[in-house]
This record gives C-alpha cells, sequence and structure tokens, in this order.
C-alpha cells in the first residue's frame, strides 16, 4: 500500500473497555502505527482507555527501543505477589502499564461501592503511589473527599499488601511515595469533613512540578470551612512550576509566596458558577493579588479568576451616602452592595468587584505573559501604567473601573472639570491617560496582543481618543467585551461598529457570558434561600 498519512506524528485512539486488557481493534491500530509505509513520520502511538471508574493513558514510542529504566521495572514484576487465582493474566496486565503507561485517572466515588472494587483500587493506587513499576508521569484523583485521600495514605503506611517497598524501588526513597509524577490533580467535592483534610504534602512528591486542586463543593456536607487545605503546603514545593488553585486569600497568598519559590504559572480558577460563591474567602483583596503579582520575578501566567467581596464592615460609611470623591488615592474602594446573608440584595445581585486607584507591580515583571484578573476594577490610566511594569504581557484581563462622569476624581483641576462633564468616560478619555505612558508604551513596541473588558459595554466606555492610544499597540490585534446580558450585547455590537469608523487597528470581539452570568445569579439566589433556612432553623 502507498503511503497514505505521511504529515501524521502522533496517533491518538480512545474507547471504552470491558476489559482491562487492550482490545483487538486497539492492537491492531498499534501494529498499524508501527507500518512505516502508512506513517512514515509517526513518532507516538497514544492509547486512552476508561474502564470501572479508571482511564489510562499509554504511550508507544514508535522509533525507540526500550531503554534500561523500563528493563528496571519488569524486573521489579518478580516482587508482586498473585492477588487472583489467574497470576499469568494479572503479570500481562502488569507488564503492560510497566512499559507504556504516562498517565492514570481514578474515579475516587467508585471506591465505596463494593469492597471489591475498593481493594482493587486501593491496589492499584499502591503500586502508582509507592512503587517504581509503573510510575506514571500523570495522576489524577478525581470524585475526592477527605477520606479517600486519608485511606490511600493509610493502606500504603500499613502496607495491607505485605509488599517489599524497599526492593521495588529503583529511583524513589523510603520517605516518598513517587518521585515519578511530575503531575497531580486533586478533584475535590470538600477539603474537610470535620476529622479529615488534605494530608499530602511536598514529602511524598518531591519532584513535583504541577500540582492542580479543584473544588466542585458538595452542598450536603457544608458545615465545615470549604477552604481548608490541609498540610498541603506544610513544607517547601521546590520544584513546582505549576499551580491551580480553586480560590484563594490573603493568607494562603503570603503561604504559596514561601512554599513556591520556583512558581513560573498560577491559576486561581474556581469551578463554573463558583467564582462568586459568598462561602469562598471573605479576605481576598487587592493587596493580595498585589502580592501573589509581584512575588515572582519570572513568573508568566497570572490568572485569578475570582470574585473579590463586597463586605462591608459595620463601621464603614452607609451605602447610599458613599461618595467615590471622598476616597483617597492608594486606597480600597469597596462598591455599595452589601452580600450578607441577611440582605435582600443576595438573591437579586451577584457579589462585585473591588476597585484599586493604584496598582502597580514592583520591580518590573519582564517574564509575566498572561495576566488576567476580570474581576479587578481599574482605571484606564492605572491598566495602562501597569503595563509599562510589565513590558511582555501579551494578554491582559480586567474590569474597567466605569465612574459617573458628573462625580469628577480627587484632584482633577477646575480647568478640566469642564471637559469631564462632557466626556463620555473621565477614565477612559485621552486626558486621563499619563502621555508620558503612552509615549512609552508606543516607544517600547509593547506585545500586547488581546485586551479583555468585563463589565465595558456602555455607551459611555468608547472614545476616538481610547481608540486612538488602542492604536499605539502595534501587535494589539483583538479587543474582546464581555457581555453578561442581551444589553450588553447589544451595546458592545454598537461598540463594534464606532471602532471600525474610528480607524481601530484591532478587532472587537464580544464574549456572550450572558447565559453563566444567570447560572451565576441562580445560584446566588438558592445560596441566599438556603442561608435564609439555615438561620430560621
Amino acid at each position: 500500500m502507498s503511503t497514505a498519512w505521511p504529515r501524521v506524528q502522533v496517533i491518538n485512539i480512545e474507547y471504552d473497555a470491558h476489559e482491562v486488557q487492550p482490545d483487538t481493534l486497539a492492537l491492531q491500530w498499534l501494529y498499524l502505527a508501527q507500518n512505516s509505509a502508512l506513517f512514515p513520520q509517526a513518532q507516538m502511538y497514544r492509547l486512552t482507555v476508561r474502564w470501572a471508574g479508571c482511564t489510562e493513558v499509554f504511550e508507544h514510542p514508535l522509533r525507540d527501543t526500550l531503554d534500561c529504566r523500563l528493563a528496571g521495572r519488569l524486573a521489579l514484576l518478580d516482587c508482586l505477589p498473585p492477588l487472583t487465582g489467574d497470576f499469568q493474566q494479572e503479570m500481562l496486565f502488569y507488564k503492560y502499564r510497566a512499559l507504556f503507561l504516562v498517565g492514570v485517572s481514578f474515579a475516587m466515588g467508585t471506591m465505596s461501592k463494593s469492597a471489591a472494587s475498593s481493594l482493587a483500587m486501593n491496589s492499584y493506587i499502591t503500586y502508582v503511589l509507592k512503587t517504581d513499576i509503573f510510575a506514571p508521569v500523570s495522576l489524577e484523583l478525581t470524585d475526592a473527599q477527605p477520606q479517600h485521600l486519608q485511606a490511600i495514605l493509610t493502606a500504603i503506611n500499613a502496607n495491607t499488601h505485605k509488599l517489599p517497598y524497599d526492593q521495588m524501588r529503583t529511583m524513589t526513597n523510603s520517605t516518598a511515595l513517587q518521585s515519578s509524577l511530575g503531575r497531580i490533580c486533586l478533584d475535590m467535592h470538600n477539603m474537610s469533613n470535620g476529622r479529615d483534610r488534605i494530608i499530602f504534602c511536598a514529602a511524598h512528591f518531591p519532584q513535583l512540578e504541577s500540582l492542580l486542586v479543584r473544588h466542585s463543593p458538595d452542598f450536603r456536607l457544608m458545615h465545615q470551612d470549604p477552604m481548608d487545605l490541609g498540610v498541603l503546603f506544610s513544607l517547601p514545593w521546590p520544584n513546582l512550576v505549576e499551580l491551580q488553585l480553586p480560590f484563594i486569600s490573603d493568607q494562603y497568598a503570603k503561604t504559596l509566596q514561601s512554599k513556591c519559590p520556583a512558581l513560573r504559572y498560577l491559576y486561581v480558577l474556581p469551578e463554573p458558577r463558583y467564582e462568586r460563591w459568598t462561602a469562598y474567602s471573605q479576605t481576598f483583596t487587592p493587596d493580595g493579588l498585589h502580592g501573589l503579582a509581584t512575588r515572582w520575578i519570572e513568573l508568566r501566567h497570572l490568572v485569578i479568576k475570582y470574585a473579590f467581596r463586597n463586605i462591608i464592615k459595620e463601621s464603614t460609611m452607609s451605602p447610599s451616602r458613599k461618595s467615590f470623591g471622598t476616597i483617597k488615592r492608594n486606597t480600597l474602594i469597596r462598591p455599595s452592595i452589601l452580600a450578607t446573608s441577611n440582605s435582600s440584595e443576595v438573591a437579586e445581585t451577584i457579589p462585585g468587584t473591588w476597585s484599586r486607584e493604584s496598582f502597580t507591580i514592583y520591580p518590573k515583571n519582564y517574564c509575566l505573559r498572561v495576566l488576567r484578573m476580570p474581576y479587578l476594577q481599574l482605571p484606564f490610566a492605572v491598566a495602562l501604567a501597569m503595563l509599562v511594569d510589565a513590558p511582555k504581557v501579551t494578554i491582559l484581563e480586567f474590569a474597567p473601573l466605569l465612574r459617573d462622569p458628573v462625580t469628577p476624581s480627587p484632584g482633577i483641576t477646575s480647568t478640566l472639570r469642564r471637559r469631564v462633564s462632557i466626556s463620555p468616560s473621565p477614565q477612559l478619555n485621552a486626558p486621563f491617560a499619563d502621555s508620558d505612558v503612552v509615549y512609552q508604551l508606543g516607544a517600547a513596541k509593547h506585545p500586547l496582543e488581546n485586551i479583555i473588558l468585563h463589565g465595558a459595554c456602555s455607551t459611555r466606555f468608547i472614545t476616538s481618543s481610547w481608540i486612538q492610544i488602542m492604536n499605539t499597540f502595534l501587535r494589539l490585534s483583538s479587543v474582546t467585551f464581555v457581555a453578561t446580558s442581551q444589553d450588553d450585547i447589544a451595546i458592545a455590537a454598537r461598540i463594534k461598529l464606532f471602532c471600525s469608523r474610528n480607524n481601530a487597528a484591532f478587532d472587537v470581539d464580544i464574549d456572550d457570558q450572558s447565559r453563566a452570568f444567570q447560572t451565576c445569579l441562580d445560584f446566588t439566589t438558592s445560596w441566599g434561600r438556603a442561608e435564609g433556612a439555615a438561620s430560621a432553623r
């Protein structure tokens, strides 16, 4: 047969299996992938198999021979005791995984369904974590509870399978669990159940480079603090490069700064619908965000998709009388929405954002490429100045601070008051953007490629002078307006037309998040009802 796929380099096959061994069709694809006449450039055959609450990823290098490391794993198979009557079939199961397994994912909810499934999963996880036989690079535990993690570590510590651990290690020492793991993902329903918490730490995975913690709260078990990460950061993670958390606070921000010195990619990504959940931290402020932005001088991605809380203390000014004109520079501005359980607005309004008059990154970060802060409100001039401090950022996401044009900013001279009164937006119009900053950005040819704006779908947002400033970014290809309602979409369409008519050098994109916003609103309503019912009891 003539060459059919000359440019294919990786072949991916996925299927749901009824048995734990690859079926005939999967093996036939392996034989085809090894045929250099059909796939002359193929380097890898990747097989993803899902069975009984477990997903395994195998990689078959097509042009490389087995190295001594894999031969060492095969030698360790002799230390495994038989678990069932068919020992030969078991050895085939283990041998295949010792050679080709690179990633495994367990649905921990299946552990409680039967004693047999719990025993089988515990056995498998023990081999993955405490021996060097499989040594996958990636491990994911989904649908997890603290008691699941406790059961895993207890089984390993007690050595319930009577395995000769010392004889089954070629890379890791006796104190660590698994040094081969480079990536761990914990998908937790609850961080704490009153007795158990997360009990893994850096001592268990000394070479870990990527740690992802997700949280999909189980509302039936919300009697405990949902922000308890246990001992996860009790010791430093010296090699951790990527970290994803579902929530953050000022205190956790300080902890990360001391426990993760090598961090390059930091993401705070609540699961969809939970980014504005009131049960999450009330104590994450722009000061905490500022600490995250300035601690790691080599940080490349900073993504904080986490809503700042709108809690106003009793001693603060009444919301109805609050005036932005009385707030001094470098202070936190709290919007006038009370997000408390006894507020009637909780069921109708999603908590909004805090804003900061000045947000600088010092010292300058020359490594930062992606800076996403969708819930931080910044004046336009401050956002421009921040780009000077991050001269390599290509993607910037934030919420512009849109003030009432009839309320001038503090320090605006009387000469400018007349201009403010006729300006569509004093915070976005050119007179209030530092001309030196605009010049610096243009002269340095700042590489900004995309800017995403939340809460900016307003007729007073756009001006021709704002377009001129955006045109100074020579590589800016698009400005994205996030719309949270049908009215926003209509206004964003008008902005798009206005930009095209005023010689904008960039495209205007509209990100319709109206359905997601409504889902958040529905969740907020349900939380308010739940809190009211709880207080009534």
